[in-house]
């Protein structure tokens, strides 16, 4: 079938009427200085491959009916083939291999229950399967040694914030063979793309209690030296390609499951944006400022699946104005790259969008994910480094007191006395939910965490623990008093063998790639790791039901209940029939609460963390230091100077206020 039938052409023209308009307003964006090559030219392609459905997908994900077509040459008077055409298939993810001469996906065939990932000739020949196993496979991408990344949800790990099944990182021989997971991330990592170093971006999502959003991570092809890449708090970036002068360009959006919205320039030389330390355009550039970034409508319609198509060219997936997520239409468009030169620092460079042009849309579909088929050229290969002869690796941190201050947590004080000096560290493993398993495990919006132990923290502010390899792990830093009060909301993870150095602060602020280095010869790596390889059996689990239950029971309970309010006034709708001292009622007694409304002592409940809404929280999950219950038991904080609560035959030990300070630090589970 040919674009130009006749409702193709009625398109065409309604997109370049809008266009008209539309590049008056949302063309251009600012941004600081760029390299002077940042607009290089190179060999327009001959034809692109990509994604037809009738369905709209959200994070690359569609179960709807697809298949693949070229269009060549790129232009509105292309010919259009199928590459597949298999009724009843489920087709995604197109990449086109280095020779330019094969395409690999992922496809669900017809018929069939699990995707895996399928290479074919551009001529529609030598179809293959490369993939099999357990789970679903997405996001291929060829290495230049032969092997190939993909994501897949064969661990069976669900993720941490609706419990579906999460993908991660996977590598393995160009056949499918050998298969070996990369990336121990608990909630999903998609959209690999290969930077020039030959290290694998990434768009992770991270999902850690109340902290929700999409960075860029980024690794070399065996998983080793995890790291986040870019990506502010504020801001999330998806489907990611590597331009022409190694940048990046993606798509900006403000959303947990939106991955439509403006296309945005990332200015990786500013250095990864997390945190930002100035204007938004000092890190990435917006190129289309109107397009909204948090979901539809779409006043100016939406953009995804930006790629570069050589000699200052692109391709990106747009829809016209839609008021909903059923009235889009996504079409392919290809646009150019202008900056204007100023030369007032006041009035830095511009780089904006300019010639964007309506390119292809069968209006009965949506026409996503467009790669170019050309020959391209190889970055360096990285050697595999992972010791599958040992179950550990250590990782090293150079100065926890060299961290920011605008994400919300404290700051450590350096050289500190007393209650806020930092001299150790807990070290905490995730516990991943599998499939079938039930998802009763808290109230609040933690996932279910252990144990593994401590670690000292040198007075230049750096600790090097050895952990179990493949493990995902976070820490906290702990005042005096054991309270954890800054918390690494991130999972990372070692491979076996690995020594991972490069963190040069928690969460500190980076000016550039590479961080800001404070301690450059951290006190730590002088010393032996602390062994924290222990097998997961050994990981101490405290959760609400065997270790906090019992001590409500025994030492809170016969106070902390609802009782007649004398001062209940029926006609004052802020008046309480019943009152508990503190407000804290600890009864027993079911109700639904969380995010899957599951059933859960009323205790729990108001022990957890549970509600935004609730006036007063007792419990901030992961953050003992500021939860006014671990005031009461410690007499610090709010407390400090009077005695511990509770008082008198029903005082608590001190290792059951130790056991209920972990709880919260561990994210107040349940089970």
């Amino acid at each position: 079938m040919n674009w130009n039938q006749a409702s193709g052409e009625s398109f065409a023209r309604r997109a370049m009427m809008f266009f008209g308009a539309f590049a008056l307003v949302a063309t251009t964006g600012c941004r600081g200085s760029a390299p002077d090559d940042v607009f290089d030219r190179e060999e327009t392609t001959e034809a692109i491959v990509f994604l037809k459905t009738p369905a709209e997908e959200t994070l690359n994900r569609t179960w709807a009916s697809s298949n693949l077509y070229i269009l060549s040459p790129i232009s509105p008077d292309g010919v259009l083939r199928a590459l597949t055409d298999y009724e009843g298939a489920s087709v995604s993810d197109p990449i086109v291999n280095f020779d330019g001469d094969k395409v690999m996906f992922s496809m669900r065939p017809p018929g069939a229950s699990l995707r895996n990932i399928f290479e074919i000739g551009v001529d529609g020949s030598g179809l293959t399967q490369i993939t099999s196993g357990g789970g679903h496979d997405f996001d291929p991408l060829y290495l230049p040694d032969g092997r190939i990344v993909f994501t897949s949800s064969r661990s069976g790990e669900m993720d941490e914030y609706n419990h579906s099944p999460a993908e991660r990182l996977y590598c393995a021989n160009g056949d499918g063979s050998n298969v070996e997971r990369m990336s121990f991330n608990q909630s999903d990592d998609f959209d690999p793309v290969l930077l020039a170093s030959g290290r694998i971006a990434y768009t992770r999502w991270e999902h850690f209690g109340m902290f929700n959003r999409f960075p860029l991570f980024a690794s070399n092809p065996d998983g080793t030296g995890i790291f986040h890449f870019y990506g502010p708090h504020s801001r999330n970036f998806f489907h990611s390609q590597l331009m022409p002068d190694g940048r990046l360009i993606a798509i900006a959006s403000t959303m947990v499951n939106e991955d439509a919205g403006p296309i945005a320039v990332l200015k990786l030389e500013a250095g990864p944006a997390d945190p930002a330390t100035g204007p938004a355009d000092s890190h990435w550039d917006v190129l289309n400022p109107n397009v909204n970034t948090g979901g539809a409508p779409w006043p100016y319609g939406a953009f995804k699946y930006p790629f570069p198509l050589g000699d200052n060219l692109y391709v990106a997936s747009y829809t016209l104005p839609s008021g909903s997520e059923a009235d889009v239409d996504y079409g392919l468009y290809t646009f150019r790259l202008h900056e204007e030169q100023t030369g007032d620092p006041d009035n830095p460079v511009q780089i904006g969008i300019q010639d964007l042009t309506f390119l292809y849309n069968d209006p009965d579909m949506n026409e996503y994910d467009a790669q170019r088929i050309a020959p391209r050229d190889k970055p360096p290969v990285i050697p595999r480094s992972v010791d599958d002869n040992v179950d550990w690796g250590i990782f090293t941190a150079q100065d926890v007191f060299n961290r920011g201050s605008n994400d919300g947590q404290e700051r450590p004080l350096k050289n500190a006395t007393g209650i806020d000096a930092v001299d150790r560290i807990a070290v905490i493993a995730a516990r991943p939910t599998m499939s079938g398993e039930p998802n009763d495990f808290s109230a609040n919006e933690f996932e279910k965490r252990a144990l593994i132990g401590f670690a000292p923290v040198q007075s230049d502010g750096s600790f090097s623990i050895r952990v179990p390899a493949d493990t995902p792990i976070t820490f906290a830093t702990l005042d005096q008093l054991d309270r954890g009060f800054v918390v690494k909301r991130t999972w990372l993870a070692v491979r076996p063998g690995e020594h991972f150095a490069a963190c040069t602060g928690c969460h500190e602020d980076r000016g550039g790639i590479d961080g800001v280095v404070t301690n450059p010869d951290p006190m730590a790596l002088q010393l032996p790791p602390t062994d924290l390889n222990i097998p997961s059996d050994q990981f101490r689990i405290i959760n609400y039901i065997n270790d906090i239950e019992p001590i409500i029971a025994s030492s809170c309970r016969s106070c902390h209940v609802s009782t007649p309010n004398p001062d209940y006034d029926p006609l004052d709708p802020l008046s309480e029939p019943l009152i508990a001292p503190g407000d804290l009622d600890l009864s027993p007694d079911l109700v639904e609460a969380g995010e899957m409304m599951q059933e859960f002592p009323l205790s729990y409940v108001n022990l957890s963390g549970e509600s935004e809404e609730m006036e007063t929280n007792v419990v901030s999950p992961a953050f003992p230091r500021r939860s006014i219950l671990i005031d009461w038991l410690m007499a610090a904080g709010s407390q400090d100077g009077l005695a511990r609560h509770p008082e008198g035959p029903d005082a608590l030990t001190d290792e059951q206020i130790e056991t209920i300070n972990l709880w919260v630090l561990l994210g107040a589970q349940y089970r």
